[in-house]
């Protein structure tokens, strides 16, 4: 499990590194912006990028299964109590996210081509047709938030220090870039969930944003350029900052 996790780790991190660079190349041509699954696309035009995909993929699957395993079985210890199930249930959330992002990456590589449209509005498009579903909708972007949040709360408190073992000296420069990288993700997911809490409210799936739009939303804003810039630094280190995580993080089980 310690080696799943750390593999896990590290193909997340070489995932938001490659987007960084993504989000950085809209800042400096301001061409349409990209989704973090466009990461896969750049993995597969490399040299024998099929069979590099297929091993990110299967990076990816050993993520969600260590975020899996860190929620069925309470590695971190996060407990019963409210905010520790709410933890536990956003780590399920995660690791169908990264299973939805290697089969991404499986499709490529085996020539299948790429998921069309934009996942995120099709997701509200279908949820508002159910019964209660401006209200389920809105309940979504609410989690989205949420997730922001405690990335915020994390980068703030500096939550991520506790699982970190490693040298003082080595701490004085992953504090800041641990910081900043979990900063920039959760302005992704509170920016996404308050473009959904909108479209519920609008009853318009039309309004809903997924990342890559969110970018081009901010790309269009004054000064765009120059926050798409700060926001593809950001993302960048929270692609250092996992694979920090895959080295120094500890992984044991003391649920």
């Amino acid at each position: 499990m310690r080696w799943l996790a750390r593999i896990g780790y590290g193909a997340r991190g070489l995932v938001y590194l490659i987007f960084g660079g993504l989000v950085l190349e809209t800042a400096v041509r301001l061409t349409a912006a990209h989704d973090v699954r466009d990461s896969l696309q750049v993995i597969h035009d490399l040299p024998a990028g099929r069979g590099l995909l297929v091993v990110m993929a299967g990076g990816l699957v050993a993520y969600a299964l260590w975020r899996t395993v860190q929620s069925l079985l309470d590695a971190d210890g996060h407990g019963w109590r409210v905010r520790g199930l709410a933890v536990r249930v956003a780590l399920l959330f995660s690791a169908a996210a990264h299973v939805s992002l290697a089969w991404a990456g499986l499709r490529l590589a085996m020539a299948m081509g790429r998921d069309g449209g934009q996942p995120v509005r099709t997701a509200v498009a279908r949820v508002l047709d159910w019964p209660a579903g401006r209200e389920l909708v809105v309940a979504g972007g609410i989690i989205a938030i949420g997730v922001g949040g405690a990335h915020f709360q994390k980068a703030v408190r500096g939550g991520f220090r506790q699982w970190f073992e490693t040298s003082a000296g080595a701490m004085r420069w992953i504090d800041p870039v641990s910081r900043i990288g979990l900063t920039a993700r959760g302005l992704m997911f509170a920016g996404v969930g308050a473009f959904v809490i909108y479209s519920g409210l609008t009853l318009d799936a039309s309004d809903a944003l997924d990342v890559a739009g969110l970018l081009d939303w901010v790309r269009e804003a004054d000064y765009g350029r120059w926050l798409l810039t700060a926001w593809a630094a950001g993302v960048a280190l929270f692609g250092v900052y996992s694979l920090i995580e895959a080295f120094v993080r500890r992984v044991d089980f003391s649920g």
